[in-house]
């Protein structure tokens, strides 16, 4: 599990069951890099108030009336790299993926 910084966003990349996934580094509750908490499972828990996050879609798995859910990235490889994809999904991408957000 790792934090990283891409221009202005900051993006947790950690490798789960053999692949990687990534998500928005900081907590959506109170700002806190989700890199510095723990990873259980599938999920990385946010180390200022004990949220965990699913790291395949970013959902709140704990407390969703505290908080809402944090954004998830898609990764390729080019060159034997990641590449993480920044931009927003499309409305029609959300819908023929059924990912959310």
């Amino acid at each position: 599990m790792r934090g990283l910084r891409v221009g202005e966003q900051y993006v947790l990349l950690a490798r789960v069951g053999g692949r990687y996934r990534a998500i928005d580094d900081q907590c959506n509750h109170a700002g806190c890099l989700l890199s510095g908490g723990r990873l259980e499972g599938s999920a990385v828990v946010c180390p200022c108030h004990e949220i965990a996050f699913d790291l395949h879609s970013g959902r709140n798995l704990t407390s969703p009336r505290v908080c809402g859910d944090q954004r998830a990235y898609r990764l390729s490889e080019a060159g034997g790299e990641l590449v993480i994809d920044l931009l927003p999904p499309t409305e029609g991408s959300r819908q023929r993926s059924g990912q959310g957000r």
